[in-house]
């Protein structure tokens, strides 16, 4: 099962400290790295492959995982691949633990997306120091990738994955280009809100825009600017889907715009503004000059040219709600969309009279019944328009609505959090004692001298000279390995060489952080018979050479190491 370490209740919040989820199948590594990393960091450990998926998909996403790589059932490998697919937990880093030492193996894992190999026995300060490091990697790589996102804020998509694939460079640079270009105003916006406070004109402006780009976006628009209220945009860079496709995705695209200005004046109403605001719409098709414009220090990537300027002034002619797009365009859009001929409208800057079309359009609504779901009340405001999610973006709002859930309900889970502690004897309770023992007089545990078949200043060592943990470790050595023989010769009766060999590897990996001298060889030597499917007389022959050290060993804690102190692991 998953053990999580509990913080202290009351007093000032502290700072949150990152997160490390452990995943080992053996639980005395589980409990050496849990009693190393908590003075640091939040940790949460689990015991298989699958446990840990689930912790790294929780609400408390690790921000690195320590993960075994030999555990029954899944193994590290593949919890790595099921990491690495899923988009939630590609970017986590992963540190594999492992008693594998080949080449080979360390390379595949690295290949298949891991950060780091970290070998069994585990030495501590290595230990600390890769986990350190490659938690200040991922915070450094998290702030680029939130600066950057910042800045595409200032960019149209398009151009911003453009800079980042290479495919185009800032600097000044202009291409002659056809295009389709779009703008669009609020009708007499200035004027009707003259008399409102710089507040509320902003707020609504926002709304407005936030509304419109994500229709474009929709569209695979190019949103080149804001210009008080009006939106200019165009199609054709810097991707294309050739000159009349994209001229029939813009025309769509200002149909969608004004059916969903529908639902932004009911919103506003229902907000007490109660001015009918209406957007009109100028398209036209041309050849235009695109690309980065301005100077070293400060570039702008937009459009100008004639074709430019004509948008604009069919814009500036057409009747609130309307669209009204010129020959070129129409003469691109025919025989996809429906539109009406019109007077000929005298443009400024332009000596012939322009012929124009007037897009017809189906009655602007709201969205269809059922496909909006709203609440407003005091405290809070929910809209969704399900008719503009595809499923994907489904599935992530139900996924934001059941985080919502949980926060709405966390006085109920943190009521149930500040019940009284686990009972002493759990996990988190022994890490308490122990660290509580060290830290107040480390020099009280005292060790023996030597102990037949162990390497105690190793073993010390591993433990961070803190003979407290060293102790405790010792002890549930003595308590939790004995039977381990008896377990292996059950799993090959069994016929389950595979559970003999996890077992066998288990024992080799904690006999040597203990600092065992002779039992990490046997049992190695038994791990690799069983894994080459070797006779089972020879398996026996092993089995029995490491069960006699194993012996030896009990033998000499049992003899060597005083007796548990209250609150001590026995």
């Amino acid at each position: 099962m998953m053990e999580a370490v509990n913080q202290p209740q009351g007093g000032p919040r502290p700072v949150r400290r990152s997160r490390i989820l452990v995943v080992d199948d053996t639980a005395d590594i589980r409990y050496f790295l849990t009693t190393l990393l908590q003075d640091r960091y939040e940790v949460t450990a689990a015991a298989s492959g699958e446990e840990g998926l689930q912790a790294a998909l929780s609400d408390k996403r690790p921000e690195i995982i320590l993960l075994d790589v030999m555990m029954p059932g899944m193994d590290g490998y593949e919890v790595m691949r099921r990491l690495a697919r899923d988009t939630r937990t590609a970017d986590i880093p992963v540190i594999f633990l492992t008693a594998l030492g080949s080449v080979e193996e360390e390379q595949f894992g690295l290949d298949l997306g891991a950060t780091d190999y970290i070998t069994k026995p585990i030495s501590p300060p290595v230990l600390l120091a890769r986990v350190r490091l490659h938690l200040e990697r991922s915070a450094n790589a998290k702030r680029l990738k939130t600066l950057s996102e910042q800045l595409s804020r200032y960019l149209a998509p398009q151009v911003y994955q453009s800079l980042f694939d290479g495919s185009r460079q800032a600097e000044i640079q202009t291409q002659r280009k056809r295009l389709t270009v779009f703008f669009s105003d609020i009708k007499n916006f200035t004027a009707s809100t003259a008399q409102w406070q710089p507040e509320e004109v902003t707020f609504l402006l926002n709304s407005y825009f936030e509304e419109m780009s994500q229709i474009a976006a929709e569209y695979g628009a190019t949103l080149d600017k804001f210009i008080g209220d009006a939106i200019v945009i165009f199609f054709g860079d810097p991707h294309t889907l050739g000159p009349r496709q994209d001229a029939v995705q813009c025309v769509r695209m200002a149909v969608a715009m004004q059916q969903r200005m529908g639902v932004l004046q009911q919103r506003w109403k229902d907000m007490g503004i109660h001015k009918a605001f209406e957007i009109r719409i100028g398209i036209n098709s041309g050849f235009c000059d695109v690309g980065n414009f301005g100077s070293n220090l400060r570039m702008d990537y937009t459009i100008i040219g004639r074709e430019v300027n004509l948008a604009a002034r069919l814009e500036q002619a057409a009747e609130p709600g309307e669209i009204l797009m010129s020959r070129e365009t129409h003469d691109l859009v025919q025989d996809d969309v429906e539109a009406d001929a019109r007077k000929p409208v005298i443009a400024k800057g332009f000596a012939e009279p322009i012929t124009v079309y007037a897009v017809r359009q189906a009655p602007v609504s709201p969205s269809a019944p059922g496909g909006m779901i709203q609440c407003d009340r005091p405290g809070m405001r929910l809209e969704i328009d399900l008719g503009r999610l595809t499923p994907a973006q489904r599935a992530d709002a139900a996924t934001e609505l059941r985080k919502a859930l949980g926060s709405l309900e966390a006085p109920a889970a943190a009521a149930i959090a500040a019940r009284p502690a686990a009972a002493a004897g759990t996990p988190a309770s022994r890490l308490a004692a122990v660290q509580a023992a060290d830290a107040a007089d480390s020099e009280d545990a005292v060790l023996p001298d030597s102990i037949t078949g162990l390497d105690m200043a190793l073993g010390l060592s591993r433990a961070m000279d803190m003979k407290g943990f060293y102790l405790s470790m010792l002890r549930r050595f003595m308590d939790g390995r004995a039977d381990t023989p008896a377990r292996i010769r059950e799993a090959l009766q069994a016929g389950d060489p595979k559970a003999a060999e996890l077992l066998a590897h288990s024992l080799r990996g904690v006999a040597a952080q203990i600092g065992a001298t002779h039992l990490p060889g046997d049992a190695d030597a038994l791990e690799q018979a069983l894994h080459a499917n070797a006779p089972r007389a020879g398996i026996e022959e092993l089995l029995l050479r490491m069960e006699a050290s194993l012996a030896e060993l009990m033998a000499a804690l049992h003899a060597g190491l005083p007796t548990a102190g209250p609150g001590e692991t026995r």
